[in-house]
Parts: structure tokens; sequence; C-alpha cells
């Protein structure tokens, strides 16, 4: 392939390029990734950082033959720092980008450099060279392109585009994986306590450019912003940006005021925004796996080799309403099963079933069978799709279990429902969402009881882990997003108005984060509750053989005790 080192872009080679790509790419990347798989010999994955002096390595022989230490320090580009991030422990975050044991950074970052003349002095060039399959790269630029008042360096924002989309195309006929970033912030302007933009439409040129190519974005302009605003202007002066005083540093005797680029606290505060940025990505690139029970059936016979997967019967002996509209939404109508019972006139209590599967995957035909026994007991049984995480995050999925317990409230007359006696019953992530509706729910929402079968109550006790499914549905890692994480967990809503909850677990105890404390805070208010453990049993349990029939005994034996049947 021709590689162009002079000022002039042949756009039509370029746009040859990208209609070449768009054919051979098409569909199979979501916004520029695919999984990368390197579980065979798990290479090194190298990340390519190309951009400005804010992104730029100094201490790794910037200028050769001179001492960093004397002569630039302490000014650190947060590309300087970004390796630090990448610590063994902290890959498993990047499972559905890469897999890999190390990632190694290698920062070609250059003060003074626009797109264009990182471009013309073959720095673009030689990146491209050392690209292999599976690498990635992170493009920072905008400073000096914006700078009119420096020919030398400037670039409008049409040439700006051309040569991201460049960097774009090419990375992608290497097989590496570009990602853009938008500039990071300057330290000015502040108004009222706030950092504002000060890159205008060198910040929309990389949104637009991503948006048209399908490439990932981290928006740096906008992180670094409202991390410097938490922080403070006096803050971020002092202790992030170059604003020294004299006789400190020997490379700076009178001192510097410099609100563009950093200090060591500063890059790493940067590198941590950009770092969080691509755990985002890798959110973003987390897809479903299958949840039935036939493949849940068939994952546990490896270690359990007489379960049997739980079905219907083929006459069912209850009357059945199939995917009856509860809500209607953007697109998207949620549906529900309501499976009603053949006995008695009397009106019948209720139950809310809500499926599991990492808020992510899984349907409502995983609880028909607990549906279907329950109606056969005597129960007006609800079984509800609700919306997932690739499709809306948290708290999406929690209205639509307010609005199926509304909708089951007012049509209580057609359903023969008994509206004082309603239950929430939810497995694994639907445990979570049951148990949550079960504890915030208020006027037609509300219930008479809960039953939890192995999900989680708490997303921020000590013994809850921080997984990447959750994160998704929660827009975030806990980290970044703790409020939203601590307001999705039911423990959290314990008041003297919690009804009944029952706890039915497997013998795997991650599954139980914040059960132990839920039932304490109960007990203290004197509201009933009962925990059953399955000795031996895997996550799942409810789904198979032989653990489903305890489990349907145990959920109605505890309805009966709180309904007073």
């Amino acid at each position: 392939m021709q590689m162009w080192t002079g000022l002039e872009l042949p756009k039509i080679k370029i746009l040859e390029r990208l209609k070449f790509k768009s054919f051979k790419i098409g569909a199979s990347i979501a916004f520029g990734f695919l999984l990368l798989s390197f579980t065979a010999d798990k290479k090194p994955v190298t990340i390519y950082l190309i951009g400005d002096s804010t992104m730029a390595d100094y201490s790794n022989n910037y200028e050769p033959g001179k001492d960093y230490m004397k002569t630039r320090y302490p000014v650190t580009g947060w590309g300087q720092v970004f390796q630090e991030f990448f610590k063994k422990d902290s890959l498993g975050y990047f499972h559905d980008l890469f897999r890999t044991d190390s990632v190694i950074v290698d920062d070609r970052a250059r003060g003074g450099r626009s797109t264009r003349t990182f471009f013309q002095e073959g720095r673009w060039r030689k990146v491209y060279e050392s690209l292999r399959p599976g690498d990635i790269v992170m493009m920072q630029f905008g400073h000096n392109d914006a700078a009119e008042n420096k020919p030398e360096r400037y670039v409008d924002t049409t040439g700006y585009k051309e040569f991201l989309r460049l960097f774009v195309s090419q990375s992608r006929e290497k097989g590496a994986f570009p990602i853009i970033l938008t500039p990071v912030a300057r330290n000015y302007p502040w108004k009222e306590g706030v950092l504002e933009d000060i890159h205008g439409m060198y910040d929309l040129a990389p949104r637009e450019v991503a948006l048209e190519m399908k490439v990932p974005l981290i928006d740096l302009n906008m992180r670094s912003r409202a991390f410097f605003t938490k922080k403070g202007k006096e803050y971020v002066s002092e202790h992030y940006f170059m604003n020294l005083p004299a006789g400190v540093y020997e490379a700076y005797p009178k001192g510097q005021n410099d609100n563009t680029h950093f200090q060591p606290d500063g890059a790493r505060a940067v590198a941590q925004q950009v770092f969080e940025g691509l755990k985002v990505l890798a959110l973003d690139s987390l897809k479903p796996s299958p949840y039935t029970i036939q493949t849940t059936s068939e994952k546990l016979k490896k270690y359990y080799p007489d379960v049997t997967p739980t079905g219907l019967p083929d006459k069912l002996k209850t009357d059945l309403k199939k995917d009856i509209i509860y809500r209607v939404g953007d697109g998207t109508d949620k549906k529900a099963d309501i499976f009603l019972p053949n006995k008695g006139r009397k009106p019948h209590p209720a139950v809310l079933l809500v499926h599991g599967g990492g808020w992510i995957s899984g349907s409502k035909d995983n609880m028909e069978i607990l549906a279907y026994d329950l109606a056969r007991a005597g129960y007006v049984a609800m079984n509800v799709s609700y919306t997932l995480s690739d499709e809306k995050p948290y708290p999406a999925a929690l209205n639509d279990l307010h609005a199926a317990l509304t909708y089951l409230r007012n049509h209580a007359e057609e359903f023969n429902v008994d509206p004082d006696r309603v239950a929430v019953l939810g497995a694994s992530a639907g445990a979570q969402l049951a148990s949550l509706s079960g504890v915030t729910g208020t006027g037609n929402s509300k219930v008479q009881a809960i039953i939890n079968i192995d999900g989680i109550v708490s997303f921020v006790s000590p013994e809850a882990e921080e997984g990447r499914y959750a994160a998704k549905w929660l827009g975030g890692y806990k980290s970044e997003n703790l409020e939203i994480w601590k307001a999705a967990s039911p423990l959290e809503y314990v008041s003297e108005n919690t009804p009944p909850i029952l706890f039915v677990n497997s013998a795997q105890p991650r599954f139980h984060a914040g059960r132990d404390a839920m039932i304490n805070e109960l007990k203290n208010r004197g509201i009933y509750s009962e925990v059953h453990t399955i000795p031996d049993s895997p996550h799942s349990f409810w789904l198979v053989n032989p653990w489903y029939e305890p489990t349907i005994t145990y959920i109605t034996d505890f309805l009966k005790n709180v309904f007073d049947e």
C-alpha cells in the first residue's frame, strides 16, 4: 500500500480505502471493535498513543542526550503514566475487547504536533509500519490543529477530520482498532466554578468522525472538564497544571505559568479518566450469551451428570394468556404471559415473575414452569419480559416491573386477582430486580411479599463483586457511579414497610451479597423472612432437576404462610 508523506492528501485514494474497508469490515464491527481472542498464545496487546504534548512521554529520551529531571521535570504527559494502569488484575475489565496477560503502551505522541504535522513528519508512518492485528491506536489531537496563530501547526477542521479519517482507515487496514479522543481540557475558561469548553469546533470534529466511521470515542474533553470542575479551579491550578513557583524545580528556576500541560498528579488524573473511558468502551462491547433452560442444563451436565432440564407439559392444566402487552415502549412493547388457576371463584393471590440473565440476556421462557406450577397451586402468575441492559440501562427495567404490577392491579377483576395479596419473585439478576421493585413500590406497584432466588440485594456491600454485567446495566463501574450502584441495591430501602421476604439460595456465596445484612435489618423491625440454602447446588439450580422441586416447594410454603391460606 502506498503511504503519503506530503502535504496534499489524495482524497480519492482515501475514499477508496474507506469504501473498501466499509465492505471488508461491514457489520462485523460494532463501534469499531471485535472481540480479540488471544486465548491460544495470549500475545501482548500494544496500545499506540498518537497525539500532542499533553499525551507525550517526556521521560523516554524525549530530547536525546538531555536529562529529563534537569530540563523538563515536572512536566508529564498523561501517556507517560498510562502504562501503570494496566496491571494484571485490571485486565479483566477489558475481557470483551481483548484477552491478554499483558498490555504494552507505546507512546508516540509529540509536543507541538497537529494531525497534519504528525503525518507530514512521517511519525504516523512509523506507527503504521509497527501495527499488528489486534493492536489499539488511541489518537488525541486538536490543541495544535486549532492554533491559527501558528501556521506551521495549524490545520482547519476539514483537514483535521481528513487526517483523523486517514489514521482510522489505515489502522483498520492493519487489523488494529482505532479509538478517537476529544482534546483534553485546558485550565480555562472558568465561569462560576465550572470549567468550560475552549475547543469549540475542534471538539466537535472528532465526534463527527467517530460517528461517521463508527469508531469508539472517549470524550476526554467532557471527562476532564467534569473532573477538574469537581476538584475546583484553585486545586487543579496548583496541583495538576504547570503553574510552578520560582526556585523549586531546576528546569524552571523562574517558575512557570502554564494551564495546558500537566504536573505528574495532573497527568495521572487525566490518564485515569482515559482508563475509565476505555472501561466504558469495553462495556459497550459486552454482548449477551445465550441463557436458556437448555443451555444451562448442558453446561451443568459437565459437573452434575444427572441434571435434567425443566419444562412445561405438552398439555396445560391451567389457562394461559400469552404475550399480553403490559407496557407500550419506544418501539419495543413489554409483554407478559399470564397463567390463570382453574380452581375456585374467589379472587386469587398473584405472583409477578422476573427472569434472570445478568440484566442483559434470558427471557420469560426461563420462568414459565415456575409460573405454571404457581397457577396450579392457586396463584395468578404474571411472567414478564423487561428492558435489558443492551436496550437501556438502570432504572428502565425497574420501571417496567412497577408498570407490570400496576397493570396487574388495574386488571385485577379481569384476571380474578386479590389486589391485597401480590408477591414479586425473581431469579438471579431477576431476583435483584424483584427485590428492588418489592422494596421501592408504592400505590399500585406495592407488593405484600418478595421471593429472591439466588440474587444479590446489595451492589455496595463488602462481599459484593464489581461484575462487568452489573457495570453495563448500571451505566459504568462503581468507581464512577457509586451513587447509582447504591441506588440499585434493595438493602438500602429496607424500612418498616418492607414486606416479608424469602431467600432460596445456591451454595455459591457470591450470589448472596447483602442477604445477611438485609435479614438483620428485617429482624430488627420485626419483619418475617426465611432463608433456604440448597446444599451443593450451582447457580441457576431452579432451572433444572433435581433442584427444581425443593425450590417450588419452598416458594409455595412461604406464600401460604404469608398470605394465611
